[in-house]
């Protein structure tokens, strides 16, 4: 079993990056990109595993204790170097992460984390992965400063940039990196993944809803991570609105739907991304739904 086989349902964007591996071809910089939920920081670790692996380069260890070897093999039965990307503590890889009550990545994890690093070569494997957890969070400075690595890095470094929000994207760090599409993921198992479904898609036809309960922002914030997953589902249920009234011919409520749906998914980014107030975040939503203006009004 390599590594790859722990990304159930990305059966496509794994092709496409053991494709790259085989072809000896990976990009310098690949952008992974996917619905919240989706295994984009799981993914660039297998990918560093991949492509640091001691026993099985391109696949990563076989995690099986059955196949350990002796002496360069930890209790998992994978080699040193997949052993240490999996702890977390692999001199070579590199995770920026969100910082700090605005959660973002400031340009001083950039200097420290980075550019310092970029000149010299790995320490221990035959490459330097930088992974950026969420590439959205990256403050202004810290984006420009990135963008500046990314155009001519040294052969032995590879950027994984995660985001599930591309377009929120410079568009010249977008140019620069290779677009790798993940499916959804992290489903609850069984009855519970169903009643949770159940759920979000209810006060989501809610939240698209033209009335709204006053009760409706502390029931979405009330279960712990379905803000955002409500909001989305609020979102499609309004595009859903809109095309069904410009197949009727009606454009003016095409049109209001889709403004509406623009204006929920405006703070999907806050709450999935920043750790908005969830009940705040529906509460200053919801009064921007109300004060839209009608279609078509003077």
């Amino acid at each position: 079993m390599s590594v790859w086989q722990g990304l159930a349902g990305q059966e496509r964007a794994v092709a496409q990056l053991c494709r790259s591996i085989e072809r000896g071809r990976v990009p310098h910089a690949l952008l992974f990109s996917g619905p919240p939920g989706a295994p984009l920081v799981d993914a660039a670790n297998a990918l560093a595993m991949a492509l640091s692996c001691q026993r099985a380069p391109g696949l990563g260890c076989d995690a099986d204790p059955a196949s350990r070897d002796t002496g360069d093999a930890d209790d998992r039965g994978m080699c040193l170097a997949c052993a240490k990307i999996a702890s977390g503590i692999h001199p070579d890889v590199v995770t920026l992460v969100r910082e700090g009550a605005a959660q973002i990545v400031p340009i001083e994890s950039v200097r420290s984390q980075v550019i310092a690093r970029i000149g010299f070569p790995p320490h221990e494997g035959p490459i330097r992965v930088f992974i950026v957890e969420e590439a959205t969070a990256l403050a202004p400075p810290a984006a420009n400063a990135l963008l500046k690595t990314l155009e001519e890095p040294p052969g032995y470094t590879l950027f994984v940039l995660c985001t599930t929000a591309p377009d929120q994207l410079l568009p010249t760090i977008r140019s620069r990196c290779q677009r790798v599409r993940f499916a959804a993921g992290g489903a609850l198992p069984g009855d519970a993944d169903a009643e949770r479904a159940a759920r979000v898609a209810g006060l989501g036809a809610e939240l698209a809803g033209d009335a709204h309960d006053s009760s409706l922002p502390v029931r979405i914030a009330e279960v712990k991570g379905d803000c955002a997953p409500v909001l989305v589902a609020a979102a499609r249920a309004l595009h859903a609105r809109a095309h069904a009234a410009a197949g009727a011919g009606d454009l003016d409520i095409a049109r209001r739907a889709g403004s509406r749906a623009q204006t929920i998914l405006s703070w999907h980014i806050p709450v999935a991304i920043h750790n908005a107030n969830p009940q705040l975040a529906i509460e200053a939503l919801i009064a921007q739904l109300r004060d839209l203006p009608e279609v078509g009004a003077p």
